[in-house]
């Protein structure tokens, strides 16, 4: 079973606020622990009942439940909001030889259907929450309404879903039954475009994640350029930001393995008041204004309560509290956020 930390008292709280970064301008240092708070953490390593091996995605429900995509178990888990372990689906494998299954992206609509992308299967299937196929679209390819490595989702109110394509660098407009409604994007570094510092074709390059606003402007992750982009919903590119710098606000620049290029920002969601929230591959989860100014973030790596290894999704919940998929230290952990 998955170790549960408890909620953390004040004096408890020391270790999980200590890479907390707040107040643009003022350089890394701790802040008051009221700002951003750990609440709780779940998971260890293990293929039992909430234990995860890198956990990539979640997601919440209506009723404040919490779904994990559990990469190399190749299953969701779903668990309530205090982390205690509710039930589990298998996902299908991608190829041998080791059991896994590479989601790109994870949503849960109004009625609870899950919405899952599978990167190295080059489709999208959506569930029910006994894990059962309601519906699936896609395969290998350039053209309308294929793929090639899907990645992050979001659904909007008028009943479609936007999708990004992410080695045919572009995103894509469907009804939430898979019809073909549009695509934008392409290759290259100029506003609108993704990812032109890497090879055309290339998974860092991006789009990865994709978030929207309640005005309905887009938002895109490019690990590759190390920035975020502000699209209009017919992919008008509004505004940009973002480097490869250790700064606050900045997005690092990791050497991913045997990959030639360094890599930054990853995961992406929005919280209620329109805040940008960015996880990247220097241990950082920073939050921004919509406008790209940053604002402050949890950014100390390591195994502590709130401190990080390669963060990768995230999800807010009716309460406005920030679920993190804290991947290398193979858990879930909770944040409570400052207002504005």
């Amino acid at each position: 079973m998955s170790t549960l930390l408890a909620r953390s008292t004040r004096r408890g709280m020391l270790a999980g606020t200590a890479g907390l970064l707040f107040a643009a301008g003022s350089g890394l240092r701790a802040g008051p622990p009221d700002r951003v708070e750990f609440l709780l953490a779940w998971g260890e390593r293990g293929d039992g009942p909430g234990q995860f091996h890198s956990p990539i995605h979640v997601a919440v429900n209506a009723a404040d439940e919490v779904y994990v995509a559990d990469l190399n178990n190749a299953r969701i888990q779903k668990f309530t909001a205090d982390g205690t372990y509710l039930s589990q689906f298998p996902l299908p494998l991608d190829a041998p030889p080791r059991k896994s299954c590479i989601v790109g992206g994870l949503a849960v609509d109004e009625g609870g259907l899950i919405y899952v992308s599978f990167m190295n299967q080059h489709r999208i299937a959506v569930y029910d929450d006994a894990g059962a196929v309601v519906r699936e679209w896609g395969c290998r390819g350039g053209g309308e309404g294929e793929f090639n490595q899907p990645g992050g989702m979001v659904l909007r109110r008028d009943g479609t879903l936007f999708a990004v394509d992410q080695c045919n660098h572009r995103v894509q407009h469907f009804t939430r039954d898979g019809r073909f409604l549009g695509a934008w994007g392409g290759h290259g570094s100029e506003p609108g475009r993704f990812g032109g510092s890497d090879p055309a074709g290339s998974r860092f390059a991006g789009p990865h994640f994709l978030g929207q606003d309640r005005e309905g402007r887009l938002y895109t992750t490019e690990a590759g350029l190390g920035r975020v982009q502000q699209l209009a919903p017919d992919g008008r590119p509004l505004r940009s930001w973002g480097d490869k710098g250790d700064q606050p606000g900045g997005f690092g620049a990791l050497n991913f393995g045997s990959l030639a290029g360094t890599y930054g920002p990853i995961g992406l969601t929005l919280d209620r008041r329109d805040r940008v929230w960015v996880s990247s591959l220097n241990d950082r989860v920073q939050c921004f204004t919509p406008e790209g100014r940053f604002l402050f973030g949890i950014v100390e790596s390591g195994p502590e309560p709130g401190q990080l290894d390669h963060p990768h999704g995230m999800a807010f919940d009716g309460r406005g509290r920030l679920y993190v998929a804290d991947s290398s230290n193979q858990r879930i952990q909770k944040f409570a956020i400052p207002a504005p």
